[in-house]
Formats: C-alpha cells, sequence, structure tokens
C-alpha cells in the first residue's frame, strides 16, 4: 500500500512516503509559520523522487495536534483534502505519539508557550497518560519522577535533551482501525491550549477522539443503568454522525468525564453527560455545559432556541444540576427507560436566557 504521512503541528515539517513497510521518501526540516508555503512543494517533490504516480496513492496519515494552531491546520486539511478527493483512508495520530521511542515508555513534549509544554506519556504504542497541556515545573517534576523513561520531543525550551525528530517509524504504527478516521469531513485538530488558559481548574475540554473511547465507556457504565453504551456507540458518535458534539473532559492526566449532544436545526439535544464520581463538584459539568453552549451560540445557519434533556426522576443530583443551568420540567415522559423508569424532560430557553 502506498501511503503518505504528513505533520506541520510544530516548528518542524515532516513528510513521508511509503510503500507498505518500504520507505521511498522521508524529509523532516525546521519551517516555523512557513508550513503552507511548503507543504503541498514537499508532498509533490517526495512523489518525484520517489517515483510513485500520485493516482497510486492508497492513503493518507496526519497529526492532529496538539500544537501550533495555524501549523496543525494547515497539514489536517491537505491531508482531508487529498483523502476526500482521492477516496481513500485517512489515518489520524496525536503530534504526541508521534515522538515516542517505541517501544520504551516515553515523556512526549512540545512547547505549549506561556511557561507550559504538551505533555503525553506513551509506551509500547499506547497512551499511559493521555495528551494534555501542564505548567513546565510539573513537567520537570515528572521526568524527574520517572529516570528510566524516554524523554522525546524537541526539549531544549526545558533547558532538557530529548530524543530528536523522527517520527517516521512511528508513522508506520499508525495505520490501524485505532487511528482510522470513520468519516473525513469529521476530522478535526485538537486544540488544548485555549481550553486550558481559561479553565480555572486545569482542565482541559477538547472534542473526543478515538483514543478516548476506552475511557467514554467506562464512564458510562460507571454513570448509567443502560449498559448500551458501548464502543459502537462512541465509534459513531464521533467518526459518524453528522449532527453530534461529543467532547471530553480531562484532568489529572485522565479522562474525567463527556458530554455528547446534537444540534438539528433551532435545537440541542443533550444524548448524554456525566463526570466520574471523584470528580464532582469540581466544575467538571460546568464546562462541559459551557462547551454545548458555545456550539451553540456558533451555529450560523440557524439559531438555537433551546436545548433539551430527559433524566430520572429518581437521579436526584442531576435534576439539581439541571435546574442550576436553567432548565425547567415541561414534562413526564411514561416508562421511558429500558426498565420501566419515568424520564423527566427538561428544557432550557436560550432566547429568553
Amino acid at each position: 500500500m502506498i501511503w503518505l504521512g504528513v505533520d506541520t503541528s510544530e516548528k518542524m515539517l515532516f513528510v513521508c512516503l511509503y510503500d507498505g513497510n518500504k520507505q521511498l521518501y522521508v524529509n523532516a526540516y525546521e519551517a516555523w509559520q512557513r508550513q503552507s508555503e511548503y507543504l503541498v512543494e514537499e508532498i509533490a517533490k517526495a512523489f518525484e523522487v520517489s517515483g510513485v504516480r500520485k493516482k497510486d496513492l492508497q492513503a493518507v496519515v496526519s497529526s492532529v495536534g496538539p500544537g501550533s494552531y495555524t501549523g496543525v491546520r494547515i497539514g489536517l486539511t491537505v491531508a482531508k483534502t487529498i483523502a476526500f478527493s482521492k477516496q481513500i483512508p485517512l489515518y489520524l495520530v496525536s503530534s504526541l505519539e508521534l515522538l515516542q521511542r517505541f517501544p520504551a515508555p516515553s515523556i512526549c513534549v512540545s512547547n505549549a508557550r506561556s511557561k507550559r509544554s504538551y505533555f503525553g506519556v506513551y509506551e509500547n504504542g499506547k497512551a499511559i497518560v493521555s495528551d494534555c497541556i501542564k505548567p513546565n515545573d510539573e513537567v520537570k517534576a515528572y521526568i524527574a519522577e520517572h529516570p528510566d523513561y524516554a524523554l522525546c520531543g524537541d526539549t531544549s525550551y526545558l533547558g532538557l535533551e530529548g530524543s530528536p525528530y523522527d517520527p517516521a517509524d512511528n508513522y508506520l504504527r499508525c495505520i490501524d482501525e485505532a487511528h482510522l478516521c470513520p468519516n473525513v469531513h469529521k476530522a478535526s485538530p485538537v486544540y488544548l491550549k485555549d481550553d486550558y488558559a481559561t479553565s480555572p481548574t486545569e482542565m482541559v475540554v477538547r472534542k473526543s477522539i478515538p483514543l478516548d473511547i476506552p475511557s467514554l465507556v467506562a464512564i458510562s457504565n460507571e454513570c448509567f443503568h443502560e449498559g448500551k453504551y458501548d464502543e459502537k456507540y462512541w465509534d459513531y458518535q464521533i467518526g459518524e454522525n453528522p449532527f453530534a458534539h461529543t467532547y471530553t473532559a480531562i484532568m489529572d492526566n485522565q479522562v474525567v468525564g463527556f458530554i455528547d449532544f446534537m444540534i438539528t436545526f433551532s435545537s440541542c439535544t443533550i444524548n448524554l453527560i456525566a463526570v466520574k464520581e471523584a470528580y464532582r463538584k469540581k466544575g467538571v459539568g460546568n464546562r462541559l455545559v459551557g462547551q454545548l453552549l458555545k456550539d451553540c451560540s456558533a451555529q450560523k445557519d440557524d439559531v438555537v432556541e433551546f436545548v433539551t434533556l430527559e433524566v430520572r426522576p429518581t437521579n436526584t443530583n442531576a435534576l439539581g444540576f439541571y435546574k442550576k443551568h436553567k432548565f425547567q420540567q415541561v414534562t413526564v415522559k411514561k416508562a421511558y427507560y429500558d426498565d420501566g423508569e419515568d424520564a423527566i424532560y427538561m428544557v432550557r430557553s436560550l432566547v429568553n436566557g
């Protein structure tokens, strides 16, 4: 299989072209804030040097962030355009995951500015600390506590020496089902910086990605009786449902909550919102609802007038939470849940506040 890999998430521009496991072309060089000038030209060069015809390309692999806001968008947009125009698979990978020294436990970092780092820890190709933002002093403390871990990325901003940037082999490990993007149109960058900067509790709320799914299933099983929010459900919501908006909350380097809602025309419906028990009353739910309101206000074609949800009458904590967020009971849906329990139908008007 002929596949192309691109990464423009940081100051390095990276392009590779492979035939299966055989390297045909690879080039990486510093192009800070100039990726848009060089990326398309570099891709063309990869085909020219390798002798591969563009029509023979069969897959594209792209980093999805975290990293430079503009840089991430450039690489992903080009990758999406190629995949869509040629109707070939698109694989998405964390820019930090690309830095790991496989299979060793690897601390992967890049500069998030303002004395902060994009931070993730990987071992044997799996995230053992989900991508997040940490203050640099906390990153240094973690590094000191784990002297046997490989330190990966351009760490000069920390005053430390890390492994050189060479993600080619890691790209090879990302052409699998876990990294496959089910819907090219839904592929979007992972931005952590803005969410972190506005969070009073050092919390990140970002769009859910396939790597979150095991945690989303676990929290669903903890919080809901139904037991039907399995991997298939989350695969569909994250990758296929064109109306779905799914966000993940991260604190203490782990997934601690999520919100899953749909916006259709003038209404928004909350499908699920949940927070791990140990992280309740820490503002996680408030941030998730805040993200919903942000998405509703960003709609351009239709003004979202109201938000609806169903909740069990026995779930007194949730009822109190929704009332605090201006939801009002409208009616009771009899025997709404699979076990026969009723549901309270609640609505919040966005037009009248």
